[in-house]
C-alpha cells in the first residue's frame, strides 16, 4: 500500500505541477495577446489619425503646419515662361500656357478597368509633371516644353523621369521641346521653331 501512496502522491504532484505550468503558459499566451491587440489599436489610431484619405485629417495637418506663398516658377524657368508667352502672342494668340501640370490630366490610357497594363500605364506617369504645357484655342495638348535648369535634378532620378516623360508624349503625339540651362529667349523661340515651324 505504501508504494501505491507514494505513486498516487507522486502522481498528484505531477499533476499539480503540469496544472500549474498550463495556468502560467495560458496566462503568459492570455498577456501575450492582450499586448498584440494593444499594438494593433495602437497602429489603427496611428494610421487612422495620419489617413491621408481622410479630408478631416488634411485639414488638421493643414491647420497645423506654417504655409507661404512662393513663386510657381523659380527665377530661371520664368524666362522660358516669359519666352513662350511672347512666342503664343507672336504665333499662336488663341494658344494659352500652363505650368507644372500632371500627365495624367491631359494624357489618358485606353479605359479598361480590369487590364492590368494600362492601370500601371497611367500610374508610370499620372503624377509626373511637365513644366510647360501649351494648348490650344480648343484647350488641346499642342506642346510640352521642359527646361532642364538647376531645378531639374533636385532628386537625383531627373533621367528616369525625362525617358518616362519623352515616351509618353511620343505616344500621345505630343510634341517635346527641351530647353537647356541658361538658354537665351532666342534659342528658346529657335527651339520651339524648330519642332512645330514658323
Amino acid at each position: 500500500m505504501e508504494g501505491s501512496s507514494l505513486w498516487l502522491i507522486g502522481a498528484f504532484a505531477a499533476t499539480v505541477l503540469l496544472v500549474l505550468y498550463l495556468l502560467r503558459r495560458v496566462a503568459a499566451l492570455k498577456r501575450r495577446e492582450r499586448e498584440r491587440r494593444k499594438a494593433d489599436g495602437e497602429r489603427q489610431r496611428y494610421f487612422e489619425e495620419n489617413d491621408l484619405g481622410n479630408t478631416a485629417n488634411q485639414l488638421r495637418f493643414v491647420a497645423q503646419s506654417r504655409l507661404r506663398a512662393v513663386p510657381p516658377v523659380n527665377r530661371e524657368a520664368v524666362q522660358v515662361l516669359y519666352a513662350l508667352d511672347d512666342w503664343i502672342a507672336d504665333h499662336r494668340p488663341d494658344w494659352r500656357v500652363s505650368f507644372e501640370v500632371a500627365m495624367g490630366a491631359f494624357v489618358k490610357t485606353s479605359y479598361n478597368p480590369r487590364d492590368r497594363r494600362q492601370r500601371a500605364a497611367f500610374s508610370s506617369y499620372n503624377s509626373k509633371r511637365v513644366d510647360f504645357l501649351l494648348v490650344d484655342r480648343l484647350g488641346n495638348p499642342a506642346l510640352v516644353v521642359e527646361y532642364h535648369g538647376t531645378g531639374h535634378d533636385l532628386s537625383g532620378d531627373a533621367d528616369d523621369r525625362m525617358a518616362v516623360k519623352r515616351l509618353v508624349l511620343k505616344r500621345a503625339g505630343i510634341p517635346l521641346v527641351e530647353v537647356p540651362a541658361g538658354a537665351t529667349k532666342r534659342q528658346v523661340l529657335h527651339l520651339i521653331a524648330e519642332e512645330l515651324g514658323p
